[in-house]
């Protein structure tokens, strides 16, 4: 990252540059084809800044608003009066395990850090009029962006000296920036402090300049991807060129200045994954004679768990990348700096790398696991974090017992269970209703069942779980009380989030507000004793019920007191695990709906989705490394008795890639469909031990969650590498699905690599078992030195499969 610092303006960043990014020479600024790119070695060699630089920051003030109403987040007058002050770097104790790639990473794992320090004086932070320049020299008016509030007016900006900058009379804004070593990553916050009162209405945590120039590339050769998310159809991701979504040519020539059009996502409230992802990818491309090549791709996803907002919009010339976590605008959220009040924004993390969309997600899964690394160091729980990175989970749920569990359903689901290999048994939702129908809106005080379990109870429950070699997993709702549940009438009203005097209920149930020690303390108590009462292993913390957009108890408003209980839960659960670390603790989120990295970086799997479907979970399954790292993409295999073997197969394989999450009668399978359950398990087990030096790849583009066929895959870290060379010993894994249509699919693949069916089986004279007679071997042809086809053995059925590529 290369920053400019100028008396007159904020600090802005002018160079940005990823693993194996080049840059053409200096002469070339204008997007057009040039002389061959020379590796960059440092800053200084054929340096080319982008022309139009933004803020490294964006700080909407309430007194001050914007220098235009249509880019009220992105052309602040607070973020343009601020004027750099100083810069520290840190730089971690590096040793030979200190290293992203590395499954063997030290529990003492620290990244670089860099702070950039701006102020702004209150005088200069005064509501003032629009200026603009001569318009003869000038036709945007240049106070349409940060670049153009210039010093001259009683309200212009001056120079800050940082040996004479007093931060009692200001703003003092602190952009932080760390990165772990040996990735092509950034994690960014904003720190904005005030002496006295300064009401904020929006912070950007990244603002990001796109190194269009340096590399060759136009915003009218950018792609975006970003992803859509809903209730049982999760991980739908979409691409498009800028230009045919809301970033429009308006003809810059003619209407200089910042546009206004720009590509927008927000969320609202707690499901942070509830209608679109907090993620999304620029591909910037070079444009040849005949086609457009990928020079690199910048990924960004916001790490909280509520709400955010994202936005792609494009500069004078360029593109910049802006995030948020909650604002006022669509969020209802602010905060009065002063009296104390130090505010530091939610995280956000970018990567960027030379080449296509697909280098952008290698280099941010790195950046997924290392903040899982760091994140199980900080908690002290490093060595119970690689041995639950192993475990194969069955839950009784998907499919199955769909939230009736009773002791004559679960004995011979247990005995199944652990035939088929897996570690933990999950009871899911029901363990706790003694009423028959009231697992809903009495949840909250989670006793068990009176009339479920026999005599036993579910202690006897846990103790047959045990005797089969499996730990206990429970389904747990902790941040609800239902509006029937005792517990609703003793606790207090400050326990849950209230809006205008009264408590906010949703489908029958009270959201516990984690601002709350006496909600809290009743949370903790909750969990403390059914791990002690019956060793719970695993917890499926599901999240069914959202608060809307937040309480005004004690805030400053409703989004203020949102984001303090989102804080205030993560602090929970960073409690939970230093005293439980040991325990495995899923993250449902209704399905997938608060799939962030605020918790999937504290916590071990996601479940993808809730739908039941195989067919349209292949899809879900194969978007998912967009979204979640592979080895935390609880995606279910919930084959059966019942169904075709191809059937059994495709859902079989939706799990393998990822994290396999088990259901289905597994207790009513004969040997042979139980054998291809092991089989499927075996294979998990086989890629688990190596997926931490895997990265998604799909080598036949972006799945089209409605297309026909689906193409998903691991492969080695190295293969993102341009030459594609493969080690010896390393092998890439792909899953293949065809839900209808041709028969045949071509995929790219060099001379020098082939291609196996894994899963099922062949029978072969190592393997003489079938454990699914009717789903015969795909047909592998290879067409040319760089094409093979798969073609499928049975047409009038969907079906997939699972290969090797070595």
């Amino acid at each position: 990252m290369t920053f400019e610092t100028a008396g007159d303006k904020p600090v802005r960043l002018s160079g940005l540059t990823g693993r194996g990014m080049v840059i053409n020479n200096a002469t070339n600024c204008t997007g057009t084809a040039s002389s061959v790119p020379v590796q960059i070695a440092s800053s200084a060699q054929s340096f080319v800044p982008q022309r139009d630089p933004r803020p490294i920051v964006e700080v909407r003030a309430a007194n001050t608003g914007s220098h235009d109403n249509r880019q009220s987040l992105i052309a602040t007058v607070a973020g343009s009066k601020l004027r750099f002050v100083s810069a520290r770097a840190f730089v971690p104790s590096l040793n030979d395990t200190n290293d992203a790639n590395s499954s063997n990473t030290a529990s003492s794992y620290e990244p670089y850090r860099l702070e950039i320090t701006q102020f702004a004086s209150y005088e200069d932070l005064n509501p003032g009029g629009r200026q603009f320049d001569n318009p003869a020299e000038d036709p945007t008016g240049g106070a349409s962006s940060a670049e153009s509030s210039g010093s001259n007016g009683s309200n212009g900006s001056n120079a800050t000296d940082s040996t004479t900058t007093n931060t009692a009379n200001g703003l003092t804004v602190t952009s932080v920036f760390e990165a772990y070593p040996n990735i092509a990553a950034v994690r960014a916050t904003t720190v904005l402090r005030s002496p006295r009162r300064f009401p904020v209405e929006a912070v950007s945590s990244l603002n990001l300049t796109l190194p269009l120039d340096a590399n060759g590339a136009s915003v009218e050769s950018s792609r975006i991807f970003w992803g859509d998310s809903a209730w049982a159809v999760e991980n739908d991701w979409h691409s498009a060129p800028l230009r045919e979504t809301a970033v429009r040519d308006r003809n810059q020539v003619i209407n200089p200045g910042e546009s206004s059009s720009r590509f927008m996502l927000s969320s609202s409230s707690t499901w942070s994954t509830g209608q679109h992802e907090p993620a999304g990818i620029i591909e910037a491309c070079r444009t040849a004679e005949s086609a457009t090549v990928p020079a690199f791709s910048i990924m960004w996803q916001i790490e909280h768990n509520g709400p955010w907002h994202w936005e792609v919009g494009e500069n004078d010339p360029g593109l910049h990348v802006t995030a948020f976590g909650p604002e006022y605008e669509h969020h209802q959220w602010f905060t009065s700096l002063g009296d104390g009040n130090v505010f530091t924004s939610v995280p956000v993390s970018f990567a960027i790398a030379a080449g296509d969309w697909q280098q952008a997600v290698a280099e941010m899964t790195l950046q997924r696991r290392a903040l899982r690394r760091a994140k199980a160091a900080e908690l002290g729980r490093s060595t119970q974090f690689e041995h639950t990175q192993g475990l194969v989970v069955y839950n009784d749920y998907m499919n199955t017992l769909f939230g009736d569990p009773r002791l004559d359903k679960e004995l011979p689901l247990i005995d199944g269970a652990a035939k088929a290999g897996a570690d933990i048994f999950c009871i899911d939702a029901g363990w706790y209703d003694s009423t028959d129908g009231g697992w809903w809106d009495m949840v909250g005080e989670w006793l068990p069942s009176t009339n479920r379990f026999g005599a036993a109870g579910l202690a006897g429950v846990a103790q047959v779980v045990r005797e089969h070699g499996m730990g206990l997993g429970l389904w747990l709702e902790p941040e609800v009380i239902g509006v029937k549940s005792p517990l609703a009438a003793s606790l207090p009203d400050e326990a849950f989030f209230t809006r205008h005097g009264v408590r906010v209920c949703d489908s029958g149930r009270y959201l516990l507000d984690f601002r709350s020690s006496a909600a809290r303390e009743h949370v903790t108590r909750t969990v403390d004793r059914l791990i002690s009462e019956f060793d719970v292993k695993f917890f499926k913390f599901d999240y069914n019920t959202i608060p809307g957009v937040g309480t005004d108890r004690e805030a400053e408003s409703n989004g203020t007191g949102l984001l303090g209980h989102c804080r205030a839960y993560l602090d929970w659960l960073d409690d939970l695990r230093r005293r439980h670390p040991d325990v495995m603790i899923e993250n449902c989120g209704s399905g997938a709906m608060r799939a962030d990295y605020a918790q999937l970086a504290r916590l071990d799997l996601q479940s993808t989705s809730d739908q039941c479907d195989p067919l349209i979970y292949a899809a879900i399954a194969a978007g998912a490394g967009l979204t979640i790292l592979p080895e935390q993409q609880g995606n279910w295999g919930y084959a059966q008795q019942e169904m075709t073997d191809e059937t059994a197969v495709l859902t079989l394989a939706a799990g393998v890639m990822g994290r396999l999450y088990l259901s289905g009668f597994i207790n009513r399978m004969d040997d042979t469909r139980l054998a291809l359950v092991r089989d499927a398990v075996a294979l998990q087990r086989r890629i688990l031990a190596e997926q931490e030096t895997l990265v998604p790849w799909w080598p036949a583009g972006l799945p089209e969650f409605t297309g026909d066929w689906l193409v998903a895959g691991l492969r080695p870290y190295e293969l993102c590498s341009a030459d594609e060379s493969v080690p010896a010993d390393r092998a890439a894994y792909v899953t293949v699905w065809r839900r209808a249509g041709d028969t045949s699919i071509t995929l790219p693949l060099s001379a020098d690599r082939e291609i196996t069916q894994i899963f099922p089986s062949p029978v072969s004279a190592d393997n003489p078992s079938d454990h699914a007679p009717n789903a015969r071997p795909w047909t592998v042809e290879r067409l040319d030195a760089d094409t093979v086809r798969l073609t499928v053995t049975d047409s009038t059925a969907p079906s997939a499969r699972i290969f090797a590529v070595r």
